[in-house]
C-alpha cells in the first residue's frame, strides 16, 4: 500500500459545502493545503416532497466540478467525499447521488445519522483529554448528539433540525417570541431521549456555529490566547453570547469580529440549542473542539494504514511528539536532557533535596522535550519564539491554561522574561503552579547546559554532602570541558530550584 501523503475530503453539508486538502507528515500528522468553503445551503433547495430539487442537484454539481478543478493541481492518493443530512432527508437521494457520479465520476459516500455522530466523536476522543462526555455537532439541517465514556460512544441520536431549519421554523420575526417557541421546541425534542440527563460532564462542540460563538466570545473578553480547541465556556457565557445576536440586526452580526458573515441570520439557533443542552446535562462546561467530521473521516482513513496513529489513549503526549517534529526539535539533545533531568531529580530525591510531585515529572518530560523549540524560527531569540509557537498553537489534549504552562517551560530563559511572558496572562495560574513550572523550567535548564555537546554522556550523578555544603558530583564519559563552562554559568537555576548553594565537581571516567 502506498504511503498516504495528500488526502482530500469533500463535506456536502445542509448548509456550507466544503473542500479541504490535507497534507500528511511521516508522522501522520495533517496540515491543511487547501480550504474551500461555500455557503451553498442545499436545505433551501428541498421542496415540500422533500425532494431535492433539479436547481439544488444542479447548484451542487456545479460545486463539486470547481473542487475537481482544485483537486486536479494536487497529487492526491485518496479522495473522502461524504454527504450528510439534506441528502439523507430527501426523498430522491439515491437519484441524487446517481446524478452526481454521472456527471462529475464522483461517488459521494451518503452517510447515516450513526455514522455521522461517530465520525465526529471519533475526531473528538483523538484530539481532546476528555474520556467521558456529551458530544454535539450541529449542521444545517441536523444536530448529532452523543453521550461517550473511555472513548466509546454509549448512545448517541440525530435530531432532525439544525441551524437552517430552527431559522425557517422560528426565527423570521419577533425575536423574544421566537426564542420561546424554539427553546419549547427545542427542549421537547431533548427530553425525548432519557440518556440525556444531568451528568455534570463537559460538552464537546464541533462544526461552524460552535466555533464562532467561541470566537466571538474570545472577543468579548479580550482573551489574550489564540485558537478555539478545548476553549471553554460556561453556561453565563453562552447567555452572553446569546443576548449579543439577539440584540443585533443580520446587518450588524455581518460585521462582528469573529462571525462569519454566512452565519450572522442562522447563528442564534445555534447559540439556543447550545445552552438548551446545557441545561438538560447540567453541563460541568461548554468546550470546542476544532476538529470534527471530516478530521474524523480523515484519522479513520489514517489508521486504515496506520492502526495506532490515532487512539484515545496518549493524545497528548502524541501532540507533542508531532509538534516537535512539525518545528524540527532536536530529538536527540531533548533526550539526552530529559535522561539527565530524571537522574538528577531521583538523586535529589534520594538525599532529601527535593521532593517531585507527579506533576513535575509530566512537566519535566513534555517541557524537555519542546525545550526553546523556537530555535526553529532564530537561535538567538529561541525563548521568544518558543513561547510565541506554543501558546498561539491549538494542541491536541491540552487545555488552555496547560498551554500556557508548555509555553513558560518550554521558553524558560531567566526569571524577568518568565514574568514578561506571564504578563498579560496574571490571574490564569495559583502560585503554587507557577512556582512548579519555573522549578521545572531551572531544572531544565541546567540540564540543558549539561547537555550541551549531544555527545558526551553523564555516567553519574551523585549529591554530596560535607561540612561546607552540598556538591554535585557528575562523572562524564569524555572530557567535558564545554560541559563545566555552560553548567557552572546556569548553576544558580538549580540553587534556585534547592533554595541551597551547591558545588559543581566534573570528572572524567576512567579509561575514556
Amino acid at each position: 500500500m502506498t504511503k498516504l501523503n495528500q488526502v482530500a475530503v469533500v463535506d456536502i453539508g445542509s448548509n456550507t459545502v466544503r473542500l479541504v486538502i490535507y497534507q500528511l507528515t511521516a508522522r501522520y500528522d495533517f496540515h491543511e493545503l487547501q480550504n474551500v468553503k461555500l455557503p451553498v445551503r442545499l436545505y433551501q433547495y428541498l421542496d415540500e416532497d422533500k425532494n431535492l430539487s433539479a436547481t439544488g442537484i444542479d447548484k451542487l454539481i456545479e460545486v463539486i466540478r470547481l473542487f475537481q478543478k482544485v483537486m486536479a493541481h494536487y497529487q492526491l492518493d485518496d479522495i473522502i467525499a461524504t454527504a450528510t443530512a439534506v441528502i439523507r432527508q430527501a426523498q430522491n437521494q439515491e437519484a441524487v447521488l446517481q446524478q452526481v457520479q454521472e456527471a462529475t465520476g464522483l461517488a459521494l459516500r451518503l452517510l447515516s445519522d450513526e455514522e455521522e455522530a461517530s465520525y465526529g466523536q471519533y475526531a473528538i476522543a483523538r484530539s481532546t483529554q476528555f474520556n467521558e462526555g456529551y458530544t454535539v455537532d450541529m449542521g444545517g439541517g441536523s444536530t448529532e448528539i452523543t453521550y461517550f465514556k473511555n472513548g466509546v460512544i454509549k448512545n448517541s441520536h440525530s435530531f432532525p433540525f439544525g441551524v437552517v431549519t430552527l431559522t425557517e421554523l422560528f426565527y423570521q420575526g419577533d425575536a423574544k417570541k421566537a426564542e420561546a417557541k424554539a427553546r419549547a421546541y427545542i427542549m421537547a425534542q431533548f427530553e425525548k431521549m432519557k440518556w440525556l440527563k444531568p451528568r455534570k460532564l463537559p460538552i464537546i462542540a464541533i462544526g461552524g456555529s460552535s466555533r464562532n460563538i467561541a470566537s466571538v466570545h474570545q472577543r468579548m473578553t479580550d482573551y489574550p490566547m489564540s485558537g478555539i480547541h478545548e476553549y471553554e465556556m460556561k453556561r453565563q457565557d453562552l447567555q452572553a453570547t446569546y443576548d449579543l445576536f439577539c440584540k443585533l440586526t443580520v446587518a450588524e452580526k455581518q460585521e462582528l469580529d469573529g462571525l462569519s458573515r454566512d452565519r450572522a441570520d442562522i447563528i442564534a439557533p445555534a447559540n439556543l440549542t447550545y445552552l438548551c443542552l446545557y441545561e438538560i446535562t447540567k453541563a460541568e462546561k461548554f468546550v470546542f473542539c476544532y476538529r470534527g467530521l471530516r478530521e474524523g473521516l480523515l484519522m479513520a482513513r489514517i489508521n486504515q494504514e496506520a492502526p495506532h496513529a490515532y487512539t484515545p489513549n496518549n493524545v497528548q503526549k502524541n501532540t507533542i511528539i508531532r509538534l516537535a517534529d512539525l518545528y524540527l526539535a532536536d530529538t536527540i539533545g531533548a533526550s539526552q536532557r530529559l535522561t539527565i533531568a530524571q537522574k538528577l531529580v531521583a538523586e535529589l530525591e534520594r538525599t532529601g533535596l527535593l521532593y517531585p510531585t507527579r506533576k513535575l515529572m509530566a512537566y519535566l518530560e513534555s517541557g524537555t522535550y519542546l525545550y526553546h523549540l523556537g530555535a526553529y524560527v532564530e537561535q538567538e531569540e529561541s525563548s521568544m519564539h518558543s513561547f510565541y509557537l506554543i501558546i498561539n498553537s491549538n494542541l491536541s489534549g491540552i487545555s488552555h491554561k496547560e498551554r500556557l504552562s508548555l509555553a513558560l517551560m518550554a521558553s524558560y530563559k531567566n526569571k524577568s522574561l518568565f514574568n514578561q511572558f506571564l504578563d498579560q496572562y496574571r490571574g490564569w495560574l495559583e502560585d503554587e503552579e507557577l512556582q512548579v513550572i519555573r522549578e521545572v523550567g531551572s531544572i531544565i535548564k541546567f540540564c540543558d547546559a549539561l547537555a550541551i555537546t549531544r555527545v558526551n554522556e553523564v555516567q553519574q550523578l551523585q549529591i554530596l554532602k560535607n561540612e561546607k555544603g552540598y556538591t554535585l558530583a557528575i562523572s562524564w564519559t569524555y572530557n567535558p570541558l564545554a560541559e563545566y563552562y555552560r553548567a557552572t554559568r546556569q548553576k544558580k537555576n538549580l540553587e534556585y530550584v534547592l533554595g541551597k548553594k551547591i558545588r559543581l565537581a566534573f570528572r572524567q571516567e576512567e579509561g575514556q
